[in-house]
């Protein structure tokens, strides 16, 4: 957060760009600079550069002292006056500490979670809902305005097979008992069947084509597949704390389809080929499909109308899409193609990510190999009802409290993982109260919330007009030096769009903050600026939890 300063110094003394190092020993500073290209233009080692640098260069208001290593210039930073300037900010920020304006007035569409119609809300959702969710928070943080784009898998030839297996073996009575269930029940039956009898396949591909056409039974039964599963969908949504702007599905793109074959047509670049209408992209072996031969839509074609709405009706100057790593071609072909039709494939990214894995491979809902989302979140609940039971029996709001650190664990325990790697699908790991754990955070943040808390008592409050310079422990520092690195760190999850960067960020804060709170009594402390100092340190540590958590799509509880 104080690189500029140094950097701004280094530049009336150095030419070209200055970038700046993170020391891997804090003994070494708090920053370095490289003085490696210099010797070119210096006529002189990188080690002579570095000394005479250090002994030359005028230090910034926070910055203690100037040392060369090697053919390094280490910066370090002077304790009090970062905590001063550092807490100073977060108080007054508050829940916007962390924030920027860099996305002013830019639009960006991030399309996640997507479940299909007719299909239980399973586990396999979970990866594209929090990593989608946490990513559009972290650019409303930066100031960017965000679409949230629920892109239902509500078309398609499963569809067709799912009405033919209700028409064949289905009854509404069962059908309003459990809806998702009953339909699940019918869908692995038909795939089962199927395998003994692949004519079954045609007759899914000619109720699907009935569907597209508008034929009375096909939409009606299409619609109640759907109106239940949106029920559904949005009762799992409520508990794990995310809303979506649309849940406009692959059903309405349909609709668009024939404008927007015709727009891809005009460039003329389609052809037949053996009744299929097609897209041949240079670097790709397989051509790009708009229409089968029997003159159905397809997945891609749904894709480039929905596209095309995004940036046409909806004006996005960014459009994310959430989605497992086994459909990087596919995207690849879709933005290679916008490209064609005049928008740069640079306004459009794939957030790809690994799969949940199970020792029989990928989920799969057709072999009924599925973990039910609500399942794993009564499970997550449940636990930590029993927690909070045990360890605070007396807490207010129990079944609240339980409810967010259940949800929280989930959450957490999926964000801490690079999202491009696939995850072996381990409930009792992921429901874990211990180590690196959301519930491990929830309760740093809470123990901080109680020492402000019980400070009233004394009537002490957190104040920026305490004396900084008290804070000399080297837990404290720590503590002061990773605040003044959250928006950094906020910026590169970001840039990545990689969530874990700053889950992990937290974990090395909570760690810190941990290690002060022991080694550092607050409230115990004779010395009252001290106390004062420790305890302004405390909030800006519980309010940088708490804006970090919610960045992650966790709430953080204020008792525990």
């Amino acid at each position: 957060m104080f690189e500029q300063d140094i950097i701004q110094i280094l530049e009336k003394s150095v030419k070209g760009e200055v970038k700046l190092e993170v020391p891997p020993d804090p003994k070494l500073g708090d920053f370095a600079f490289p003085c490696f290209s210099l010797a070119k233009d210096f006529k002189k080692s990188p080690v002579q550069i570095a000394q005479d640098l250090a002994k030359s260069l005028h230090k910034p208001e926070v910055v203690d002292r100037i040392t060369a290593t090697g053919p390094y210039v280490n910066f370090f930073l002077h304790p009090g006056k970062v905590a001063k300037n550092i807490i100073s900010e977060v108080l007054k920020e508050k829940k916007r500490f962390g924030s920027k304006d860099e996305g002013k007035g830019k639009l960006v569409a991030i399309d996640y979670s997507h479940p299909n119609i007719g299909k239980p809300f399973h586990f396999g959702h979970l990866r594209s809902t929090i990593i989608g969710e946490s990513i559009a928070r972290m650019l409303e943080c930066r100031g960017f305005k965000v679409a949230r784009l629920n892109y239902l898998g509500d078309w398609g030839t499963q569809f067709g097979a799912m009405i033919y297996a209700f028409l064949t073996w289905g009854n509404h009575k069962d059908l309003d008992k459990e809806p998702i269930k009953y339909l699940v029940s019918l869908y692995v039956k038909f795939h089962a069947e199927a395998e003994k009898d692949p004519a079954l396949q045609d007759k899914a591909r000619e109720w699907f084509v009935k569907l597209e056409k508008g034929d009375t039974q096909a939409v009606e039964l299409w619609g109640l597949f759907k109106s239940h599963s949106i029920v559904e969908f949005k009762r799992i949504y409520e508990v794990m704390g995310a809303k979506f702007d649309s849940y406009s599905g692959e059903a309405d793109s349909a609709r668009q389809v024939e404008e927007a074959i015709e727009h891809v047509r005009k460039k003329g670049v389609t052809e037949l080929h053996e009744g299929a209408l097609i897209v041949r992209l240079q670097g790709f072996e397989a051509p790009l499909m708009l229409r089968k031969s029997n003159e159905s839509s397809t997945y891609a074609s749904r894709d480039i109308a929905a596209l095309l709405f995004r940036v046409h009706e909806l004006h996005a100057d960014k459009v994310l899409y959430v989605v497992g790593h086994e459909q990087a071609q596919h995207f690849q072909q879709l933005f290679a193609l916008m490209d064609i039709l005049g928008h740069p494939k640079e306004n459009f990214m794939h957030v790809s990510f690994g799969l949940y894995m199970t020792a029989e491979g990928k989920l799969s809902t057709r072999k009924g190999r599925i973990v039910l989302m609500e399942d794993v979140l009564k499970d997550a609940i449940s636990l930590a009802l029993k927690t909070i039971q045990e360890k605070n029996p007396d807490l207010r709001n129990k079944d609240e409290v339980a409810r967010s650190v259940g949800v929280g664990a989930i959450v957490f325990g999926d964000l801490l993982n690079d999202r491009v790697k696939d995850v072996q699908f381990d409930l009792k790991r992921i429901l874990s109260f211990e180590g690196d754990t959301g519930p491990y955070l929830m309760y740093t943040h809470a123990r901080a919330a109680s020492i402000v808390e019980k400070a009233k008592k004394q009537k002490l409050k957190p104040s920026a007009d305490v004396d900084f310079l008290t804070l000399k422990h080297v837990t404290e520092d720590r503590v002061v030096k990773l605040l003044a690195h959250f928006p950094d760190r906020v910026g590169d999850a970001l840039q990545q769009f990689k969530p874990h960067v700053l889950a992990q960020y937290l974990i090395e804060l909570g760690r810190a903050f941990n290690e002060f709170y022991h080694a550092c009594p607050c409230l115990q402390e004779e010395n009252e600026e001290l106390k004062k100092a420790r305890l302004t340190l405390i909030e800006a540590a519980r309010q940088v939890l708490e804006n970090g958590l919610y960045l992650l799509g966790i709430s953080a509880p204020m008792e525990m």
